[in-house]
């Protein structure tokens, strides 16, 4: 504070004077500043510089006390004022005297109120630059005062008529040491001979109810009484008279140590005084080449007066972001902001959303010239379907990543892996290679396979994989009648609370029309994806996302035919992402460890780590190259403390407010830690959301049979 004072006197003129308040508010002390204008940015910015965490905000936009209430006040003043006050250097804690204690801490606590605001403390120092003559004047006195006098007494008297705030005694004092000063004596340490000295008014006020006065008069000799541990045996800080007129009350004169003892902002290394407001938020400083003109724009930066847009280009994105917080804490909102934006960029996208509220709000903010672009796949309809095989990949794919992209999903909503049913996967790995390529590749004709004899052996002779034959043909068919049907049973009832689903029969149906995910990246179309678990069942919404990231990953693998320079940009929106995946389900980190070079990027977004398995969470904090974290649990915040770095703690991962947030951004490839908010909600249009619908249901469903179009 000290720095920032000997900066800020040079700054302004000493007809401009700056106000510092200790201020309580609702039970928090605050540290408050009322500025000119000519000198606001350069004594915020200074303040900004020596505390770094310190927030700065408009006084305007605290809420005001409503309750009836007079205020009370008397003005304070430090005498002799040429002398100089105890200062922070002289403050030592009474439990560790080898450290030194905040001297502001007093008058912290003598300022605590209850949260009721029934009571309002504040105190309130005024500074200006000292004029050269009232300057040239206290030097002038500082000179007579180290005199010797024919009395000692009168050495006193004399300095505290020469400071007195009434004229008449300054004149008498003139005439003092006129006659009664000899020879000058050295000057002592405790004299101010700093030319940067402040003229200073002190009040202490206090707000109380009407009528209160006996609690206000006690309430402001409690508050003046505070200032006596500045005091020595010389220097002493009086009350002026309550009949004391206004002109007479006379500015004193402060250094700058003494006015940044008086008035500073409390540290981290403060913390024992109790009840101060404290940034819940700390601002972190951005690096000076972000740009907000190139690529998306992920928010606006939170540092200090800067609330400039920010975004991130193409090549970054490509390395993929993931986005953690509790709910209710403004995720959507970003990931609604980075969607409409791609999808006027005209660029491809697919979200899939667990709950069906962010695709409704997508929905809404599709402009005009992309209505036709829209695939809008809603599980949950049952008058009009969309369809979607997931045996039936891109053309040219390898059947086999198809079969295993598929057993992964079923993996995953079954709840078992290869050590605890192998013979049970093993069958239905065989079975799903032997359908895949063919005109029955279908989920529905699983149970067929394994059940009608006919239908296997016209099956299986159009296999053209050599150990899928010999599995049916000897393995298969060497099995006693008894455990066949004991094998098969087990993977029937499995399956069987799929394929009995009437809404996933309709989408799995192969002879439907439906999502062709190659030419949803290729023709950059816009799939939105509502998987609401409230409507279509848990188990079948985490089985149709699981399916659609299979998919999407083999049809990405299946663009390395084109030129990588010729692949369209495809952005992948997961919300929850965590309710696709398992334990040993790899599938999202080795998407995204592949998936930049096929041109796909990936935005994943999840309310807790704790929901991902060990290897597939180090995948994913691995491979993402940027990282939006907004309020998390404690857990959660050590692991991301230590990602996001830039000295953030748990504490302030745990305290973020909402739509604020900590992002680790790749800026050029390389990555960046600082504070933001999200941009506000684009405005949506309800009649195009269900325009939009109307039109993706003609152009890419088909109506059920047994509903009414």
């Amino acid at each position: 504070m000290l720095s920032v004072l000997a900066s800020i006197h040079g700054a302004i003129p000493s007809s401009l004077s700056i106000s510092l308040w200790l201020k309580s508010d609702k039970g928090e002390v605050t540290f408050l500043v009322d500025l000119p204008d000519e000198c606001e940015r350069s004594f915020l910015q200074e303040l900004q510089d020596v505390y770094p965490g310190c927030t700065v905000e408009p006084e305007s936009e605290r809420d005001d006390h409503t309750t009836e209430q007079e205020c009370w006040n008397t003005e304070l003043r430090v005498s002799p004022d040429v002398l100089s006050l105890l200062t922070f250097d002289q403050f030592v804690d009474e439990t560790d005297n080898r450290s030194l204690a905040d001297p502001v801490s007093g008058l912290l606590s003598i300022l605590k109120s209850g949260r009721a605001g029934r009571v309002v403390p504040a105190i309130r120092l005024t500074i200006q630059p000292a004029t050269r003559r009232r300057v040239a004047a206290a030097e002038r006195v500082l000179r007579r005062f180290h005199h010797r006098f024919v009395v000692d007494s009168l050495q006193s008297t004399y300095l505290r008529w020469a400071t007195h705030h009434l004229a008449l005694y300054r004149v008498l004092a003139a005439i003092l040491f006129r006659f009664v000063a000899r020879d000058a004596l050295p000057l002592e340490s405790s004299a101010k001979t700093d030319l940067k000295l402040f003229q200073c008014r002190l009040t202490v006020f206090v707000n109380v109810p009407i009528g209160q006065k006996q609690l206000a008069e006690r309430r402001l000799i409690e508050m003046a009484g505070a200032f006596g541990r500045f005091t020595n045996a010389t220097v002493k800080i009086h009350r002026f008279k309550p009949a004391q007129r206004e002109r007479d009350k006379r500015a004193f004169l402060l250094s700058p140590r003494e006015v940044a003892t008086l008035w500073h902002p409390v540290t981290e290394s403060g913390d024992a005084v109790s009840r101060v407001e404290r940034p819940m938020f700390r601002e972190l400083e951005p690096p000076v080449f972000l740009t907000s003109n190139k690529g998306t724009v992920l928010g606006r930066v939170k540092f200090r007066q800067q609330k400039n847009q920010f975004a991130i280009d193409e090549d970054d994105l490509r390395r993929h972001m993931l986005a953690i917080g509790k709910t209710g804490c403004g995720k959507s909102t970003f990931l609604l902001n980075v969607v409409s934006q791609q999808v006027e960029s005209n660029r491809g996208i697919i979200l899939i959303d667990p709950h069906g509220e962010l695709v409704d709000d997508v929905l809404s903010t599709v402009p005009k010239n992309r209505t036709n672009d829209v695939i809008y796949f809603d599980a949950s309809d049952d008058s009009v379907v969309v369809g979607f095989n997931p045996m039936v990949g891109p053309i040219g794919a390898d059947h086999t990543l198809v079969a295993d992209g598929v057993l992964t999903s079923f993996k995953n909503v079954f709840g078992f892996d290869e050590g605890s049913a192998p013979r049970l996967l093993h069958i239905f790995r065989n079975t799903l290679l032997t359908l895949i390529g063919t005109r029955h590749a279908s989920l529905a004709n699983v149970q067929r396979l394994l059940v009608d004899a006919n239908f296997r052996k016209s099956a299986i002779a159009n296999v053209t994989n050599k150990a899928v034959r010999e599995f049916w043909l000897s393995e298969f068919g060497q099995w006693n009648e008894r455990d066949r049907t004991q094998y098969i049973a087990s993977l029937q009832n499995k399956l069987g609370a799929f394929t009995t689903n009437e809404r996933l029969q309709r989408i799995f149906d192969g002879d439907r029309k439906g999502i062709q995910l190659r030419e949803v990246m290729d023709q950059s179309k816009i799939l939105l994806c509502n998987l609401s678990k409230g409507q279509v069942g848990h188990d079948a919404s985490t089985l149709l996302g699981s399916l659609l990231l299979s998919s999407l990953q083999i049809a990405a693998m299946s663009r390395a035919d084109v030129a990588e320079d010729e692949r369209p940009d495809c952005t992948v929106l997961v919300d929850e992402f965590h309710s696709y995946l398992s334990d040993g389900n790899t599938t999202m980190a080795d998407a995204l460890a592949e998936s930049r070079k096929y041109r796909t990027s990936y935005v994943l977004s999840t309310q807790m780590l704790e929901q991902l398995d060990s290897a597939t969470l180090a995948g994913v904090l691995g491979n993402c190259g940027s990282t939006l974290c907004m309020t998390v649990g404690p857990r959660d915040a050590e692991v991301l403390a230590e990602l996001l770095g830039n000295r953030l703690a748990t504490d302030d991962l745990m305290n973020i407010p909402k739509y604020h947030g900590y992002i680790r951004q790749l800026v050029n490839g390389a990555p960046h830690t600082f504070s933001m908010t999200t941009l506000s909600p684009p405005r949506q249009n309800r009649q195009r959301a269900d325009l939009i619908r109307k039109v993706s249901r003609q152009r890419f469903g088909v109506p059920d049979q047994k509903q009414p179009a």
